[in-house]
């Protein structure tokens, strides 16, 4: 997706004050419309030249999405703090296939080509299976353009007084990290050792996601990650 970097402003001559906003730069192809987003603060530029510059009021995580209107991509630039500038590139890179038919994960065949997992987990046969807390997530994200609904099924091998959740979310940290806050997750309340299907609505969300778990002790075997 491309790499977000800091160019901090030197300089203490007395006329230099601290500036009330941040600045985050996209290089991005020529055409793309590019939008930069934190809850509701929205700007957007349609018709993009070669680099966009937004200049955004707060401090924090700040998605910023290409589309040139039939494919998308997106990227997160954190911001530390008011005055600095952050540039992010994006491009409308490929990602693997899902077979076609938006499937991810299935008992026939596996992972789809071009996945792989990463976190807590391996693949075990044709599931991945987590190895003790922490949870999964899939790389490299996944486009979630064009789908409705993600459905994951499986079984939890071990349930105790921790929690296990299905997630998406923008970066890979919002998945597996039990402190951030992913765009869409479920809990998972499956009784041990039965097949048990989360579904989570991705209607609204375009561009990139990963998916995966977040969990507290319980060990869950999934089976199939589909999109529909």
């Amino acid at each position: 997706m491309g790499e977000a970097y800091i160019c901090r402003r030197g300089g203490g001559s007395a006329d230099v004050v601290v500036s009330s906003y941040a600045l985050i730069c996209a290089a991005v192809p020529e055409g793309s419309s590019c939008s930069c987003i934190k809850g509701d603060l929205r700007y957007s530029v349609e018709k993009a030249s070669k680099l966009v510059a937004f200049s955004v009021p707060e401090s924090g995580s700040w998605t910023v999405t290409i589309s040139d209107g039939s494919k998308s991509s997106s990227g997160t630039v954190n911001v530390n703090f008011l005055g600095e500038v952050k540039t992010i590139q994006l491009s409308y890179a490929e990602p693997p296939s899902t077979g076609g038919s938006g499937t991810i994960l299935s008992p026939q065949s596996g992972l789809a080509s071009g996945y792989s997992v990463s976190g807590n987990a391996s693949m075990s046969g044709s599931a991945i299976r987590e190895s003790g807390s922490g949870g999964f997530w899939l790389s490299p994200a996944v486009n979630l353009s064009g789908y409705s609904t993600l459905t994951v099924t499986g079984v939890a091998r071990v349930v105790s007084y921790g929690y296990s959740r299905i997630c998406v979310g923008s970066s890979a940290d919002k998945v597996f990290n039990i402190t951030q806050t992913p765009e869409r997750f479920a809990e998972w309340t499956g009784m041990p050792n039965a097949q048990y299907t989360v579904s989570l609505n991705v209607a609204d969300l375009t561009g990139s996601y990963y998916i995966g778990s977040a969990s507290v002790d319980n060990n869950l075997e999934i089976t199939s990650i589909m999109l529909s």
